[in-house]
């Protein structure tokens, strides 16, 4: 049971609203105390379970719109407070026009009544942490280090401690920065790449994806923990044991999933392909830990003190900004990694509630920030900015619930304390002071050592993690100290070596917890001397302390271990993906290829594989030292994982070609995964015009016992084809195909024959574009391809295609984006603007792309004489119509503009005609939604999935009323082009023989994008057949289709829509 609690603003209109500053310098910065809180301003309405209350505690005019947030030692929250602005990474940088402000609760009650501009001038912050009097910023394009040197709450002092990376101004940048249990800064990083140079200026290193970092305090030293080519990672935060597990936008795409993530040192992660190129992989991508759905995952904590609920102890909390939602995650070991099940906490009906980020305070509550309506920019929910909805902060609290005693421990005179006191304090019950005393004892270096090592041999739990933290914050802090003086030399430190040889006690320990961390340790920071231990601990019960172990003896780098790596291989307990992946990338980072090829000729299968992977990744000069032959021993493997991962490895060597018949034989007889298909089809590809590979193709496509699937699969490997010559034995198969009764076997068939050079079909393709019993665009599509020229139409097939859109049937929009995509004559463009007036507005929006592309001043003047008389002109996209007459004579533009003015006063209608229909919400009925949704009139299932039924065109919607509003949901479909999701941008796309598409990018690769349009099978395209390619602004989900619909009908789509909120067992067993 849950009860709403309204933040009340009579209650704390006073209490909250103290002096605002100002970042001038205190003698010319007046103090503004406002009476109240601005009248505009009206706190959320937000649900809380049964036993708990939420408070408002900071909101204007102390934070407008705040992101996200985090604590400093005396209780003083920094918050990245947004100014309300949609901007692009030029604009950012040109006004800076954001800012950090200091929030300080002067009186006690746990409200905040002061706020000063401690940074502004910023570009976008997206978090921090305070860490020995500094705040490590991630904004955009760097890592800053901010300090207040004169006490007055302003940071006089800016560093840039690492940079540069790239961002667009959308939220897919850096966030962070946040403190590792190993003194280590760690940040995220979206999908913009980064370039780090040297103090010369030289590049360093450069790269596309995204990524999560670590680095010294100091910015030094800094590593790539795992990267991929997800959008976009938000927030980490670390386990007891250091583990480093974060929330994750779009992680899979197709259907999108947000995710919470465990990120393994050296892990490569989805869904970007292209990507993987620049990482070193182990196998298939990493997965997640748990599936959140399309929710637009940000803030995420691991939760320490137990305050809410001692059982809450070590659960994750996290935000989602579409839903307004705040979850707990309660984490369980699952082999090496880990499972969950997700629980709602807080909730809030108003769309425009947007939590970001969480914090918890000192005390267990709950502090939660709401950045308001302002964003948008790659936000799924609008494209709507709502600035004038101001964000708050807000605390959860348990009823009841006790405050501890100086919760920060600010009463302790922690200078004065002796290393055997802050040990001691290393098993307080308060967390906050928990977490200083190890900082404390690490800052006294040599002096607490000895301590520390007593503590670890005393086998008390909670002091034993704290003393291990302690003593690798020792070794990162000497390290660094090495570097800024310069005095780094081939020896350890003795002060290292101490610390090492304390850490190196708890490997024995019996308790698997502390074991785990001080494995932890050694992976951060490689001890020599543990190696023995580490070897040892590979055979340990426990598979988290495994994979922990090969990955500091990989971190070592010592090709002793390797045998000992390869033998966990075959370790006959049963090792999941990710102990699997820590083992072989230890292979790859040791780099030791002549050792690591034993592994080749193991007895053991799992062996052979992972030696194989970590040989074709190595980056020793050799590569490796693989051969094509090391590769086709194992693709007979009789373990099917060591024989795809043959496959894989095989089918990534281009010079190897010749023996890709080889490979393919074999995975086509096996049982055959996705995986297996997918591989052999792009090996057909590629080797395609191959005698061996011609052969085969042509022996199972004449066998009639093939099965229809690897049929298909052999049509689409030539499909992705250009240019080939017709081998003889493909002739009699294929005239078959073209006999054959089945619309669906010809029309894959004539798409396969498009990549074929030859007339030996011609004569049957005139027969299928003659027959009138035939779908029409079936015989379009037979006519063009028997006319041979990829890209262009006949003048008699556009007046076939001209003729199914006069008759506004089921295949018009089909017709009209075949004609929108190819590259049309000046007589055709002539003809096609005689059928404007009349069009429908989705057949419009596709006829007018060719005009984009003319510069002929006679075509430009027949399309803006014929545009004016169109009947659903005022249906076009006004982007798109933008677009194509940009370029047009000046002298034409008048008229032009002025057509384009009536398509925005009707876009305008559009929000007019939103609000009329908002009451509709709530009214529909489920069931005849349902019989709507998946009905011809609507047709929405012709580009949407709901669970098996329906097409993958557009976003899946099988849990759509999990994460979206009714309103969200009805402007969707009122304004399409309002409300694109982030990973379902258009592209449009000019090929080099002249085609224009226009669709959704569904996969890329080193070498191919594959478009899916609006309808049709998806097409791939070489990356060298493209000339041109730009991200578009109007989505290819139809304008119009509220119109279709009674408003009864709509309700009932909306009702519908809104009832999907959770997978079935077999949909969520098959992802």
């Amino acid at each position: 049971m849950s009860r709403p609690v309204q933040a009340l603003l009579s209650l704390i209109a006073i209490s909250i609203c103290g002096p605002l500053v100002s970042s001038a310098r205190a003698e010319e910065r007046p103090n503004v105390i406002p009476t109240a809180l601005p009248l505009e301003f009206i706190p959320q309405q937000i649900d809380v379970p049964e036993g708990f209350s939420i408070e408002l505690v900071a909101g204007p005019p102390l934070v407008e719109h705040p992101t996200f947030a985090t604590f400093d030692d005396h209780g003083k929250l920094y918050v990245c407070n947004n100014a309300g602005v949609n901007l692009s990474a030029d604009d950012l940088e040109a006004q800076l026009p954001n800012s950090i402000n200091l929030l300080e609760d002067t009186d006690g009650d746990g409200k905040f009544d002061k706020s000063t501009v401690f940074a502004d001038k910023m570009t976008f912050p997206m978090g921090g942490v305070w860490h020995e009097g500094s705040l490590y910023v991630a904004s955009p394009p760097n890592i800053w280090r901010l300090t207040d040197t004169t006490g007055d709450g302003i940071a006089d002092k800016r560093d840039i401690i690492v940079d540069r990376f790239g961002f667009s101004g959308n939220g897919a940048s850096i966030h962070g920065c946040f403190l590792g249990p190993d003194g280590r800064l760690y940040w995220c990083d979206g999908y913009h790449g980064h370039e780090f140079k040297d103090k010369d200026g030289n590049v360093t290193t450069s790269r596309k994806g995204s990524y999560i970092f670590s680095s010294t305090i100091a910015g030094t030293d800094v590593r790539r923990h795992s990267g991929g080519g997800m959008d976009n990672p938000v927030e980490v935060d670390f386990t007891p044991a250091g583990e480093v597990l974060g929330t994750v936008n779009i992680f899979y795409t197709r259907p999108r999933v947000d995710c919470l993530v465990h990120w393994l040192h050296g892990g490569a992660y989805p869904h970007r392909e292209q990507v993987l190129e620049e990482l070193q992989t182990t196998g298939p991508v990493l997965g997640p830990v748990h599936r959140f759905g399309h929710v637009a995952i940000s803030g995420t904590l691991r939760y320490r003190s137990g305050a809410l609920n001692p059982q809450w102890r070590d659960n994750m909390f996290a935000t989602f900004f579409n839903s307004g939602k705040v979850v707990r995650v309660e984490l369980e070991r699952s082999g090496a990694t880990y499972s969950a099940v997700q629980r709602e906490f807080i909730s809030s009906e108003n769309r425009e509630f947007h939590p970001t980020d969480l914090v918890e305070d000192a005390d267990g509550s709950l502090i939660v920030v709401d950045t308001g309506g302002w964003f948008y920019r790659g936000c799924p929910t609008s494209q709507f900015a709502r600035p004038d909805v101001l964000g708050a902060i807000y605390r959860v609290r348990r009823d009841g619930m006790t405050t501890p005693v100086d919760p920060r421990g600010n009463r302790i005179d922690w200078p004065a304390q002796t290393p055997v006191q802050l040990a001691q304090r290393l098993g307080d019950p308060r967390y906050t002071v928990r977490q200083r005393a190890i900082l404390e004892s690490a800052a006294r270096g040599q002096a607490a050592i000895t301590t520390l090592r007593q503590t670890i041999e005393r086998r008390d739990i909670l002091n034993q993690q704290g003393a291990i933290w302690a003593l690798t914050n020792i070794v990162g802090k000497t390290i660094v100290a090495e570097e800024q003086s310069n005095q780094i030399n081939q020896n350890t430190s003795t002060l290292q070596l101490a610390a090492q040889e304390a850490i190196r006690i708890a490997l024995g320990d019996r308790n698997p917890l502390v074991q785990h961390i001080a494995v932890r340790s050694f992976s951060t920071y490689p001890d020599p001397l543990a190696k023995p231990q580490l070897i040892h601990l590979l055979k340990s019960e426990h598979p988290e302390i495994r994979r922990e172990a090969a990955t500091a003896l990989g971190r070592l780098g010592d090709p002793t271990a390797i045998e000992h790596l390869l033998a966990a291989l075959a370790n006959p307990t049963d090792i999941d993906r990710t102990e699997d992946h820590a083992i072989i990338f230890a292979l790859i980072e040791i780099d030791d290829a002549q050792v690591t090829r034993q592994g080749l000729v193991s007895d053991d299968p799992d062996s052979q594989r992972g030696a194989l992977l970590a040989l074709d990744q190595m980056t020793q000069a050799t590569g490796g030292n693989l051969t094509s032959q090391d590769v086709l021993r194992l693709v007979n493997s009789p373990k099917t994982r060591t024989q795809l991962a043959a496959a894989h490895v095989f089918s990534q060597h281009a010079d190897w070609a010749k023996h890709s018949v080889e490979v393919i034989g074999p995975l086509l007889k096996a049982t055959g995964t996705l995986e297996s298909r997918e591989i052999a089809r792009q090996l057909i590809t590629d080797s395609l015009g191959q005698d061996g590979t011609d052969a085969l193709v042509g022996r199972l496509l004449s066998n009639h016992q093939t099965p229809i699937e690897i049929t298909e699969l052999l049509l689409d490997a030539m499909t992705a084809g250009n240019g080939l010559t017709l081998p003889a034995s493909w002739t009699e198969p294929l005239e078959k195909r073209l006999a054959s009764d089945e619309q669906a076997i010809v029309d894959q068939t004539l798409t396969a024959l498009a990549a074929i050079k030859t007339d030996h079909f011609d004569a049957r393709l005139q027969q299928l574009g003659n027959d009138t019993t035939r779908p029409m665009l079936q015989r379009i599509a037979a006519l063009e391809v028997a006319n041979g020229q990829r890209g262009r139409i006949t003048d008699d097939s556009l007046e076939l295609l001209l003729q199914l859109i006069h008759k506004g049937s089921g295949a018009g929009l089909g017709a009209a984006q075949r004609i929108g995509s190819t590259a049309l004559t000046t007589a055709q463009l002539k003809r096609i603007v005689t059928v404007f007036p009349s069009a429908r507005a989705a057949h419009l929006t596709e006829l007018i792309r060719p005009y984009e592309r003319s510069s002929d001043p006679e075509i430009a003047k027949l399309f803006v004489n014929s545009i004016a008389t169109a009947q659903n002109v005022t249906g076009v996209p006004p982007f798109l119509f933008g677009n194509v007459i940009k370029r047009f004579p000046q002298d034409l533009l008048p008229a032009a503009n002025d057509i384009l003015g009536r398509i925005r006063i009707a876009e305008q209608a559009k929000l007019a005609r939103l609000d009329k229909l908002l009451p509709l919400i709530g009214t529909g009925d489920v069931s005849r939604g349902k019989k709507i949704f998946f009905a011809e009139k609507s047709k929405c299932a012709a580009c949407h999935r709901v669970g098996e039924r329906g097409s993958r065109i557009g976003p899946d919607l099988t849990t759509i009323g999990a994460n979206r509003a009714g309103h969200d949901l009805l402007e969707s479909i009122v304004l399409p082009s309002s409300t694109i999701v982030r990973d379902f941008e258009p592209y449009n796309i000019v090929t080099n023989d002249g085609r224009v598409l226009t669709g959704l990018i569904v996969r890329q690769t080193v070498d191919s994008f594959t478009i899916q349009q609006q309808t049709g099978d998806p097409i791939t395209l070489a990356r060298n057949d493209i000339d041109e390619m730009a991200a578009g602004t109007v989505s290819i989900m139809p304008n119009g289709l509220d119109k279709a619909l009674t408003e009864s009908e709509l309700a009932d789509v909306i009702a519908y829509l809104m009832s999907l909120r959770k997978l079935s067992n077999n949909e969520a067993a098959a992802q």
